[in-house]
């Protein structure tokens, strides 16, 4: 019969230390001579023929290991580093077995590949063979945070299995885990600097993971049904989850990505994602100097108005629009308590709330809002620089015979000369966010106002309006002078078009941290620093954690051997041979080291195993170098408690 050679050796069929002795050989062989799958549910999808192989492997390895002069012999030919077993060609099924349950993914990859290209009988095993050591490396690279390289291995399994339409458990297994890993990969493929994390082998063109990230994001909220959907995406993720990951997200997206984003969300329509697309259009129309930017986002915030407290940031937009006695109602209704305590304290001797509404403007744009955009340049934003653009004047100037811009762009507004006068019978309303005959929308949410419902009339402002603009003007010029330095002197401009372009600014953001509406609240609070998610060893997480709001979770009460183990801080070498000191928590893991018997150890960190080494601990030792050491192997102990 044809013999092979496979990159196993009887210690690690065993899983022993080549220095175990005879009572640790025997012991592991009583426990390694059938095949217990335990979690690894996949190892009964193996053959008959495979198990018998595997056994008739164990029982050979038993036979050689428990013989002195045929171990000696053994010995002498092995190499650890590169170990090699003959086998007969019939065995191969039950090699692969053993390569899936001791951990050797690659070799097993590479086996089942290999059996597959010959045409080797065992061709079930091959293709379970090989779809275990795709989702078993997939969910390593998603341990060491190579999420790219993950979903490479995890879908690459998938379509194998498919192709053969075998192991419809294991499909299902293997589409968990990419809907689990779908959240990561997005804030990856985001990231503009994560590109050198994402794994080896794994494209990572800046240009095209930002068009992957944006294409697997508008994937999840079209099966989410939106923002606040409750559609399942596969990520496991809670409403709350989904608002939290949204607000982490949106500091990876530039401006124009998230008005693209959030003006088609808003059509679902979705309150949140409303509210989103008015602060993104406030801040296009405060940096860019695009007043018509900033109707538009008015148009948003009266159709929230009807559910929500949005009055200050309706103050604004008609600041920033030129109707200065509008703004000033809206503040005045407003129950923004700690916002407007702001504003009164930095309007002291004012006769009304305009300087402090523009104090508060540049402070909240600068603080809370620039910082939830990629790549914005906010280095010329300020109101004056606002007001003192040309185009802005002759926009505002010109406003109430216009029409704003198209919804969904943000090329700049297009510019009608002083000289040329407004066109006849030109309406005054902003155009609606929400495109009108949309279908019906959900029968719990009331029939939504029009866009413009509740605007001013298409009129001239009234003298007295004029007389307000002109003595809100003094008041920012004096705001200027005492707060922003001296600004050079300017020709007049028409009073109506300049103080509200200033305070209008404020509105442009203020309630994206204070709205009372609870789950507005929640997305808007200024996150936490990011920080890639965590992922457990034998089950990647479902939630994003916010340390500013979840409640601490009570621990869960350890039981088994990590109960054991748990808060040891040293350790003492019993083994007759020593131990050997692993770059990672894994019997495949390379070694990296060796402690001696007696050798003392501190354990720097815990961690759950598998199979014959229930417990791993990292440990440190003086002169040599840190890793980790199994605390026992089987029931036999390698170490003990100091």
């Amino acid at each position: 019969m044809m013999t092979v050679r496979v990159p196993l050796d009887y210690y690690r069929i065993l899983m022993l230390s080549p220095r175990a002795d005879k009572h640790q050989i025997e012991q592991a062989y009583q426990e390694r001579r059938e095949l217990r799958p335990g979690e690894r549910s996949w190892l009964v999808g193996f053959s008959p023929q495979a198990v018998e192989a595997r056994a008739q492997l164990v029982q050979e390895a038993a036979s050689v290991l428990l013989d002195p002069e045929a171990r000696r012999s053994y010995d002498e030919h092995l190499t650890l580093a590169h170990p090699t077993l003959t086998v007969d060609e019939a065995l191969l099924p039950g090699v692969l077995c053993l390569c899936c349950e001791v951990g050797e993914y690659p070799a097993a990859l590479s086996l089942a590949q290999q059996m597959l290209d010959q045409g080797h009988p065992a061709r079930s095993d091959a293709i379970l063979g090989r779809a275990v050591a795709r989702l078993e490396l997939g969910r390593e690279a998603w341990r060491q945070g190579a999420y790219e390289e993950a979903a490479h291995s995890l879908q690459t399994g998938l379509a194998e299995l498919e192709e053969c339409q075998a192991f419809p458990q294991l499909q299902a297994e293997l589409r968990i885990d990419l809907g689990k890993l779908r959240p990561y990969r997005i804030l990856q493929l985001l990231d503009p600097n994560a590109p050198a994390a994402m794994g080896k082998g794994v494209a990572a063109a800046p240009a095209l993971a930002r068009q992957q990230g944006l294409a697997l994001l508008k994937a999840m909220l079209d099966e989410r049904g939106g923002i606040e959907g409750g559609g399942q995406d596969g990520s496991g993720l809670s409403t709350e989850d989904f608002l939290r990951f949204i607000q982490r997200v949106r500091r990876y997206l530039t401006l124009q990505e998230q008005q693209e984003l959030f003006e088609q969300e808003a059509e679902r329509p979705s309150l949140v994602a409303a509210y989103l697309a008015a602060q993104v259009l406030l801040t296009a129309g405060y940096v860019e100097k695009r007043p018509a930017l900033v109707r538009r986002a008015r148009g948003y915030l009266v159709r929230l108005a009807q559910r929500q407290d949005v009055h200050l940031e309706q103050a604004i937009c008609s600041l920033l629009l030129g109707q200065t006695e509008e703004a000033l109602s809206h503040l005045r209704a407003s129950q923004e308590t700690e916002a407007l305590q702001f504003i009164e304290e930095h309007s002291a001797g004012s006769p009304d709330q305009l300087p402090g509404l523009c104090r508060f403007t540049e402070k909240w744009f600068q603080d809370e809002v620039f910082p939830e955009f990629y790549a914005l340049d906010p280095a010329q934003a300020s109101l004056k620089a606002y007001f003192d653009n040309p185009q802005v004047q002759a926009y505002l100037d010109e406003m109430p015979s216009r029409e704003s811009s198209p919804a969904g762009t943000l090329s700049p507004p297009p510019t009608l000369p002083l000289s040329q006068p407004p066109a006849a019978g030109g309406a005054n309303h902003p155009p609606a966010p929400f495109p009108q005959g949309v279908s019906q929308e959900p029968s719990h949410l009331p029939k939504w106002p029009a866009p413009w419902d509740g605007e001013p009339a298409s009129s001239p402002p009234s003298e007295g309006s004029l007389q307000a603009y002109k003595r809100g003007l003094q008041e920012v010029e004096r705001h200027h002078r005492s707060h922003l330095g001296s600004r050079r002197s300017r020709p007049e401009r028409p009073a109506s078009s300049l103080h509200l372009r200033l305070a209008a600014v404020v509105g442009g953001g203020i309630l994206s941290l204070v709205v009372s509406w609870q789950i507005l609240r929640s997305l808007f609070t200024p996150p936490p620093p990011l920080e890639q998610p965590q992922v457990q060893l034998e089950q990647p997480p479902v939630t994003l954690e916010n340390s500013d709001q979840a409640k601490p979770s009570p621990e869960p009460e350890l039981i088994g051997p990590l109960a054991e183990w748990q808060g040891v801080q040293r350790v003492r070498v019993i083994s007759n041979d020593g131990i050997n000191i692993r770059q990672q928590p894994s019997l495949s893991g390379a070694i990296v080291g060796t402690a001696p018997r007696q050798a003392l150890l501190r354990v720097v960190e815990v961690r759950v195993g598998e199979g014959q080494v229930p417990v791993w601990l990292r440990v440190e030792q003086e002169g040599a170098p840190g890793g980790w050491i199994a605390a026992q192997s089987g029931s036999t102990r390698l170490v003990e408690r100091l």
